[in-house]
């Protein structure tokens, strides 16, 4: 499952994973060279990321909101 910061936050939010642990063993994140894990993590505690030195606060994803025509719900 490849899924974008935002949209692993809201799995974890959903699903009630706290654990950066648990949500990469439910969905497969940060299984590659795993950079991405410590970024992750703290999105996870805080909605921001850092960019640059800059903190930047991301969006929500409503998965209520969220149509995917012509397929079936794909949530985890």
């Amino acid at each position: 499952m490849k899924l974008s910061f935002v949209g692993l936050r809201s799995v974890a939010r959903r699903e009630g994973i706290t654990d950066i642990n648990e949500l990469i063993r439910r969905t497969g994140c940060c299984t590659g060279c795993g950079t991405c894990r410590p970024h992750l993590e703290e999105f996870l505690k805080s909605g921001e990321v850092d960019v640059g030195g800059t903190r930047m606060k991301l969006p929500e994803f409503n998965w209520d909101e969220f149509e995917d025509e012509g397929s079936e719900d794909q949530r985890i």
